[in-house]
């Protein structure tokens, strides 16, 4: 199996890396354009993944982790997976369900302009219609917002299992682009803080870090192309690969988002400073169709 991208693929990344630092830069995470989900439509990515796009699901894994890179909308994920698996048109928030169908609370992110939530009940993905005017409140993720509904609204289930996998997936390459997010910033900045008349990016310490940083993305990138192709040649074992790519995009997200505030010091432990944003969102994202223990360790049926 080739898991080096084809043209096509990077031509995708080149196109979606430079499009979201000149309209994401990650300074503006926590006060996005109110108009950047009608600018993400617009440039086809809240539909890329719709059957007669004709896309595989390898091509979506590259693209999404580059979108996660720039901590783009949470939203964008469940949107994406009802776009392929739902019949209703629109914007998908993300629901967090406690495992049932119906009953219980329910957390929704990125709900604004929503027309239905899409999360994991069980162990299929499910959707629910959502009031009109449903807004958001600040969350754990200062990117994304956070509405409750007590009880929670009845969900249909997306009976085709393939559905649960393609959202383990697309959040898997959210985590790992998180992960790179917090790699290239650590990077960056050990470049240009001296201390002791030099970059700090010079002395060992500092370079174990960054190079621990860079081998869990590229570990979890390895593992996330294998099991996007694993999906898309409908293998036996691409549930066991989809989990163990969203395991390792996950540990790489959260260990890179810690490392990456231990090398920016005391000014990446304030609130001012970029570091946190990268940590918050991957802890958000562990929340999001995390990797199932019994398929991990092959029992399940």
């Amino acid at each position: 199996m080739d898991l080096t991208p084809s043209a096509e693929q990077e031509a995708f990344i080149t196109a979606t890396a430079d499009w979201c630092a000149d309209n994401m830069p990650l300074e503006q995470a926590r006060q996005r354009p109110i108009a950047l989900w009608q600018e993400l439509e617009a440039m086809g990515w809240t539909a890329m993944t719709a059957p007669d796009m004709g896309l595989d699901h390898a091509t979506e894994a590259v693209v999404f982790a580059e979108l996660g890179r720039h901590l783009a909308p949470v939203g964008l994920v469940p949107s994406a997976v009802a776009a392929r698996w739902s019949p209703h048109a629109g914007k998908a928030a993300l629901a967090l369900l406690d495992g049932s169908l119906e009953g219980g609370m329910l957390r929704v992110f990125d709900p604004h302009g929503a027309v239905q939530a899409l999360g994991l009940a069980g162990h299929l993905a499910a959707t629910t219609a959502l009031p009109r005017d449903l807004d958001g409140g600040p969350s754990l993720d200062p990117t994304a917002s956070l509405a409750r509904l007590d009880p929670a609204p009845p969900f249909e289930a997306i009976a085709d299992p393939r559905a649960a996998l393609h959202l383990q997936l697309l959040a898997a390459a959210f985590a790992l682009g998180c992960a790179d997010a917090a790699r290239d910033m650590a990077a960056a900045y050990a470049k240009v803080r001296e201390q002791f008349e030099r970059p700090i990016g010079w002395f060992q310490a500092i370079k174990h870090i960054c190079a621990d940083m860079a081998v869990r993305c590229a570990v979890a990138r390895s593992q996330l192309y294998y099991a996007a192709c694993a999906l898309d040649a409908g293998a036996d074992d691409a549930a066991f690969h989809i989990a163990s790519a969203k395991l390792l995009a996950d540990q790489a997200a959260l260990e890179n988002g810690r490392a990456n505030i231990q090398v920016h010091g005391g000014i990446g432990m304030t609130d001012e400073a970029y570091p946190h944003l990268c940590l918050k969102r991957a802890h958000l994202l562990t929340f999001i169709a995390p990797a199932r223990r019994d398929i991990l360790l092959g029992d399940a049926a």
